[in-house]
C-alpha cells in the first residue's frame, strides 16, 4: 500500500492551466530561458518601476470538503488565483485538506513583453518558530508567507542569482541569502527589506550552503559558509569574514561543509570519500573517518547481518524481485562515492548517501557506522531526517526519476512514495512539521509530515494485516484450513483461515493464470500450496527429520558443489526425508538435481518444500523411477512420439547427428528445466506446469525443441547439441507456453501421455503414502547387495587397519633405530665440535697471556714517565709558590713605599702653610712697632723642633737598603734633599732679618 504523490501538473488548478499555457502565445523553450537570462539582469530596475514585470503567484490553497466534490467533479480544489502586483501587500491564501499530504502547491508566473513564463522557484526557508516561510523565485524576487495567519506578501528587495538561505536564529526573521556572485545578504523580514551586504571574494564560485550553530553553542554569530571550495566562518554581526579555509587541491576537494545539529563540530566531506571533524573552537581537526571503508569492512565481517534494511523500490507484477528498468548510464565516481547527506537534531546521527547504492547511518557522539541500508535498484541524491520518535525515517529523492521516497531504515518493508516524478531537492522546517520539495518544472509543494506519517503508519498496520492473515511470519503457515475459526485459533501455525482459502481457489487462480501468464511473486508460493493442495503433515515431517541423513546420503553429499552452507544442509536434509520416505531417492543421482530449485526458493521451510517434492514425484515424476537407475526410456518415448508428430524435420536432424531422447529431453526433465532458463522464467513456467496436469511437462519439452529448432539445427555437431541442452539460451515464454498448450490441444489420443499417467492425487491428511513405481525387488536386492559389500568392506578394512598397525610397529622399530644410529652420530659429531671448540679456546687463552705480557710491559714503562711528570710537575709548584710569595712581599713593600711618599707629600704642604704664614708675619713685622724675635720666638721655636723631627726622619730613610730603593724612591729622595735645601736657605733668610733688625 504505497501512497503516490500526484504530479505537479495535476495539482495545479485548471484557470491556472490556461493562464500558463495562453492558446494565442507560443512559449519554446529557448525562448524562455533568453527570458530569464534577461529579467535577471533587468530585475532590479524593472521591480522598482512595476511597469513591465508582473510577478503572479499561484497557490493552491483550497478547501476539500463533499460539498465541494458535489459542485465541481472535475476540479475538487476550488484554487485561488493570487497576483501580487502591489508590494508588500498581504494577500490570503488557504490550506488544501489532502489525504495525501500536500497542504500547499505554489506556481510562480512572470510576464514579460506580454509573455507568460515560469521561473523556478528555488530557495525556500522557515523561521526558527516555523510560523513565517520565504520563498525566493530564479529571477530574485522575494515573497514571505505567514503560515500561521495564512497571508503572504511580496518584498520590495531582489536577490539576484540566489544559491543558499537559512534563517539566523540569534535574531527571529531574519535570514541570511547567499548567491552566484559570493555575495552573503541579510535580510530583515520585520523591516521588509536587506540590511546588509558583503562580498566573500572574487572568482571563488557560488555559496552553496549556509549553516548556523546550534542553539547550544554561544558563538551564535559565527555562521559556516561554502563559497565553491572554500569554507569561510562569517560573523553576522559585523557582517565580516573571520577565518578562510581554502580546498581545492589536485588530490582532494570540498564537496560538503556543515554545522553538526548537537555541538560546534564542523562536518566536512572531501571527494575522496573522506570526512574530517572540525572543533568550532580551536577550528583542528578532531577526527578524521573514512565512511566507505568502514562499510565495507562491516559488511565483510557481518556480512547480511550487518544490514538495517534492504530496500527494493522497483518491484513488477511478474515478481522480478530486482527487475528495474534503467538506462545505462555511466556513474561519476570522480567525485567520490558520497553524493548526499543530512543530520538528525534529536537521535545523534547523521546519514550519507553513496553512489552505488547504499546508506550510512553513523553516530555523531562516537563517529561509529551505526546502521547500513542498502538500495537494490535506485539511489538517494538528497535527503532529510523526518522528526518522529524512537523510528529513524528518512525522506529522499531518487536519482532517476526523481520520486520522493520515505524510507524506515530499521524496517526494509516500510517505504512510502509521496510523489511519482519531478522532485529536485528538499528542504523540512525546524520543527519536523513542514517538508518542501522542490520540483523540476518549477513549482513548490508543501507537505505535512503528520499526514505523511499517518499515512506511513497506516501501510505499516496494512501490512501488519497482511501478514497476520497469509501467516507470513513463520515458516510454517502455509496451507489451506476446513476447521472453523475457533480451531483456526488452536492450529495458527498450520493453516491459512478460511477466507484466504476460499480467495485461492483453483478456478480463480487458472483464470489469473491465463489472463497474466503467471503468477505474482509476493504471493506465489502460496498458490502454489494451494493449487498442490499441500496437507503440511507436520509432525509426519518431523518423525522424517528425527531418523538423520541416511549413510548414501551423507556420503554423496561431499560431492555436491555447493559453497553456501546453509543451502546446501537444506538441500541434505530434504534429500534424507525422500530418501527415508522411499529408499529409491537414496540412491537417484539425479534427485539432488530436481529438487535443488525448489529448496533454493524455500531455504528456511523444509516442510513446504518437502510436500512440493513429494506431490511431484508422486504425479508429475510417477514414471521417471520405473526403470531405476536406467533413464525413463518410457516416458522420454512419449516425449520423442510426440516430437515425431509435430516436427519431422527437427526428429530426422536428430537422428542424423545420433541424438536421442537422453540427449535433448532427459537433461531438460531431471534439472527440472533449471538449466535451460533463469530464476524469474523458471518461476514463470513452473507456475503453468503446477497449474496443468501432471504430463504437461512432456509438452514443454517438445515445445522448447520446437522453438529452439532454428539454432538447434544449425549446430554443428553432437557434442555443441549436448551443451546446449545444458545452458541458458533466450527464449520468449509466452511463445513457449503458447506452444506446449497448442500441441498439447492437437496431440492425438494415440500420442497422448494421459493415456499412461494417473491423474493428479494430492497428499492426504495426516499421512505420506508410499512411493511404488520403482523396481522395488532389484532395489532390495541392490541394498542387500550394497549391505555384504559394506559387511566385506569392514572386514578389508579391519585386516587392513590390522596390517597397518603391525606396519606401524615395524615402522617405529626401524625408526627407533635409525634414531639412535642417528643420536649416535650426532653425539660423536658434538663431541668433534667441543674438542674443537676447547682447542681453538685454549689458542685464544695463549694469545691473550701474551699480550697481558706486553700490556704490563707498557704499563711499567708509562708509570715510569708518570713520575717524572709527577716530579717536574711538583717542582713548578713549588717555584710557583715562591714566586707568588715574592709578589706578595713586593706588594707589601709598594704600599709602604705608597704611604710614606703620602707622608712626605703632607710634610712638604705642611712646610708651605708655614711659609706662607712666616712670610705674612715678616709683612705685618716691618710695618709693627714690637721686636721680631720677641714676636716670633715661640714659632721659631717651634719650628726648629719640626726641623729637628724632620732631618730624623730624613736621616731614617736614608739607612734603608739600596736594594730595596726603587727608581721611585730615589726621586723621592733628590725632593727631600732640595725640600731640605729650601728649608735651610729659608732658616738663613730668617736669621739675616734678625740680624738685621738688631
Amino acid at each position: 500500500m504505497e501512497n503516490n504523490g500526484e504530479s505537479a501538473d495535476k495539482m495545479i488548478p485548471n484557470s491556472v492551466n490556461e493562464v500558463n499555457n495562453p492558446k494565442n502565445v507560443e512559449t519554446p523553450n529557448e525562448m524562455v530561458h533568453e527570458i530569464i537570462n534577461d529579467i535577471r539582469d533587468a530585475a532590479v530596475t524593472e521591480a522598482t518601476e512595476g511597469n513591465s514585470v508582473k510577478e503572479n503567484l499561484n497557490a493552491n490553497v483550497s478547501a476539500y470538503s463533499p460539498e465541494n466534490m458535489e459542485e465541481d467533479d472535475d476540479n475538487p480544489l476550488a484554487s485561488i488565483f493570487l497576483e501580487a502586483q502591489d508590494e508588500l501587500r498581504k494577500y490570503p491564501f488557504r490550506f488544501k485538506k489532502s489525504e495525501k499530504g500536500n497542504i500547499l502547491s505554489m506556481h510562480h508566473i512572470s510576464e514579460w513583453h506580454n509573455t507568460k513564463f515560469s521561473p523556478n522557484i528555488k530557495l525556500c526557508s522557515f523561521n526558527e518558530q516555523c510560523s513565517i516561510m520565504v520563498v525566493i523565485a530564479e529571477v530574485g524576487f522575494i515573497f514571505a508567507f505567514d503560515l500561521a495567519n495564512k497571508c503572504f506578501w511580496k518584498l520590495s528587495e531582489v536577490q539576484l542569482h540566489p544559491t543558499a538561505i537559512t534563517s539566523w536564529r540569534e535574531r527571529n526573521n531574519h535570514f541570511l541569502l547567499g548567491s552566484e556572485t559570493s555575495e552573503i545578504t541579510l535580510l530583515d523580514l520585520d523591516q521588509s527589506t536587506i540590511t546588509h551586504r558583503n562580498y566573500l571574494c572574487k572568482n571563488c564560485g557560488e555559496i552553496s550552503a549556509i549553516s548556523c550553530p546550534p542553539q547550544t553553542v554561544n558563538r551564535q554569530n559565527l555562521v559556516l559558509v561554502q563559497c565553491g571550495y572554500e569554507v569561510i566562518l562569517f560573523d553576522v554581526e559585523k557582517f565580516v569574514p573571520t577565518h578562510r579555509f581554502p580546498f581545492k587541491n589536485k588530490n582532494f576537494q570540498l564537496q560538503f561543509s556543515y554545522y553538526f545539529s548537537h555541538s560546534d563540530h564542523i562536518f566536512n566531506c572531501f571527494n575522496d570519500d573522506t570526512v574530517q571533524i572540525w572543533s568550532g573552537v580551536t577550528l583542528n581537526t578532531i577526527r578524521v573517518i573514512h565512511p566507505i571503508k568502514m562499510r565495507d569492512r562491516k559488511l565483510r565481517m557481518e556480512g547480511a547481518a550487518g544490514l538495517a534494511a534492504d530496500f527494493v523500490l522497483c518491484q513488477d507484477y511478474n515478481g522480478g524481485g530486482g527487475v528495474f528498468n534503467v538506462d545505462c548510464m555511466v556513474s561519476n565516481y570522480s567525485n567520490g562515492l558520497i553524493i548526499g547527506y543530512c543530520f538528525h537534531p534529536y537521535m545523534g546521527l547523521f546519514c550519507l548517501s553513496t553512489r552505488d547504492g547504499y546508506l550510512l547511518l553513523i553516530n555523531t557522539y562516537t563517529l561509529d557506522l551505526q546502521h547500513i541500508c542498502r538500495l537494490q535498484d535506485f539511489v538517494i541524491r538528497h535527503c532529510v531526517f523526518l522528526l518522529q520518535a524512537k523510528e529513524i525515517l528518512l525522506c529522499g529523492i531518487t536519482d532517476r526519476s526523481g520520486e520522493v521516497v520515505i524510507l524506515n531504515c530499521l524496517k526494509k518493508d516500510i517505504k512510502l512514495r509521496i510523489q511519482a516524478k519531478n522532485a529536485a531537492r528538499l528542504s523540512i522546517s525546524s520543527d519536523g512539521k513542514y517538508l518542501a520539495i522542490f520540483n523540476r518544472t518549477g513549482e513548490l509543494d508543501i507537505w505535512s509530515t503528520c499526514q505523511i506519517y499517518n499515512s506511513l503508519k497506516s501501510q505499516e498496520e496494512c501490512l501488519r494485516l497482511i501478514k497476520l492473515a497469509f501467516r507470513q511470519n513463520k515458516p510454517l503457515l502455509l496451507g489451506p484450513s476446513r476447521h472453523c475459526k475457533t480451531a483456526l485459533v488452536a492450529t495458527q501455525n498450520e493453516c491459512l483461515n478460511e477466507d484466504i482459502r476460499n480467495l485461492l481457489s483453483r478456478d480463480r487462480l487458472l483464470n489469473i493464470l491465463r489472463e497474466f501468464r503467471w503468477f505474482p511473486c509476493k504471493y506465489r508460493v502460496l498458490i502454489w500450496c494451494a493449487l498442490l493442495q499441500l496437507p503440511y503433515n507436520r509432525n509426519e515431517f518431523f518423525q522424517l527429520l528425527k531418523m538423520g541423513i541416511p549413510p548414501i546420503v551423507k556420503q554423496r553429499a561431499k560431492q555436491l558443489p555447493i559453497r553456501d552452507g546453509t543451502l546446501k544442509n537444506a538441500l541434505v536434509r530434504i534429500w534424507s526425508c525422500l530418501a527415508h520416505w522411499c529408499p529409491v531417492f537414496a540412491h537417484s543421482k539425479f534427485l539432488p538435481q530436481l529438487i535443488f530449485p525448489f529448496v533454493k526458493l524455500l531455504p528456511r521451510n523444509s516442510l513446504v518444500v518437502f510436500e512440493i517434492c513429494v506431490t511431484l514425484l508422486t504425479n508429475h515424476f510417477q514414471m521417471w523411477f520405473e526403470l531405476h537407475p536406467l533413464e525413463p526410456n518410457n516416458y522420454l518415448g512419449l516425449c520423442e512420439n510426440i516430437l515425431q508428430s509435430e516436427h519431422t524435420e527437427l526428429c530426422k536432424f536428430f537422428a542424423s547427428m545420433h541424438v536421442n531422447p537422453e540427449h535433448y529431453a532427459w537433461p531438460l526433465l531431471s534439472s527440472a528445466f533449471s538449466e535451460v532458463f533463469s530464476e524469474a522464467n523458471w518461476l514463470y513456467l513452473w507456475d503453468n506446469i503446477l497449474s496443468a496436469p501432471p504430463y504437461y511437462q512432456i509438452f514443454i519439452v517438445v515445445a522448447y525443441n520446437i522453438v529452439q529448432r532454428r539454432i538447434i539445427m544449425r549446430l554443428p555437431d553432437k557434442p555443441t547439441i549436448l551443451t546446449f541442452f545444458h545452458e541458458q539460451n533466450p527464449i520468449d515464454m509466452c511463445k513457449l507456453i503458447n506452444t506446449a498448450n497448442c500441441i498439447m490441444r492437437k496431440c492425438p489420443k494415440t500420442l497422448h501421455p494421459e493415456r499412461y499417467m494417473t491423474k493428479f492425487q494430492c497428499i492426504p491428511k495426516k499421512v505420506y503414502p508410499k512411493f511404488l513405481n520403482y523396481p522395488r525387488q532389484w532395489l532390495a536386492k541392490h541394498e542387500r547387495d550394497i549391505a555384504a559389500v559394506q559387511r566385506e568392506k569392514q572386514c578389508i578394512d579391519a585386516r587392513i587397519r590390522k596390517l597397518e598397525l603391525e606396519e606401524m610397529k615395524l615402522m617405529e622399530r626401524l625408526q627407533s633405530g635409525l634414531r639412535r644410529e642417528e643420536h649416535a652420530r650426532q653425539v660423536k659429531k658434538m663431541e668433534k665440535l667441543y674438542r674443537d671448540s676447547l682447542k681453538r679456546e685454549e689458542e685464544r687463552l695463549a694469545c691473550q697471556r701474551q699480550m697481558l705480557a706486553v700490556y704490563q710491559k707498557e704499563l711499567r714503562n708509562r708509570k715510569a714517565e708518570v713520575a717524572v711528570q709527577v716530579q717536574e710537575s711538583e717542582q713548578r709548584q713549588r717555584a710557583l709558590k715562591m714566586e707568588k710569595d715574592l709578589e706578595l712581599l713586593m706588594q707589601s713593600i709598594e704600599c709602604e713605599r705608597t704611604r710614606n711618599d703620602a707622608d712626605l707629600l703632607m710634610a712638604e704642604e705642611e712646610l708651605r702653610n708655614e711659609e706662607m704664614e712666616l712670610f705674612m708675619q715678616k709683612c705685618l713685622t716691618t710695618t709693627g712697632s714690637s721686636s721680631l724675635r720677641t714676636k716670633y720666638h715661640v714659632d721659631l721655636q717651634r719650628l726648629c723642633n719640626e726641623r729637628h723631627a724632620l732631618k730624623q726622619q730624613v736621616k731614617e730613610l736614608t739607612n734603608m737598603p739600596k736594594g730595596a730603593l726603587s727608581p721611585r724612591n730615589s726621586n723621592n729622595n733628590s725632593h727631600l734633599d732640595t725640600i731640605e735645601e729650601r728649608i735651610e736657605e729659608i732658616q738663613r733668610e730668617f736669621n739675616e732679618i734678625l740680624n738685621t733688625k738688631e
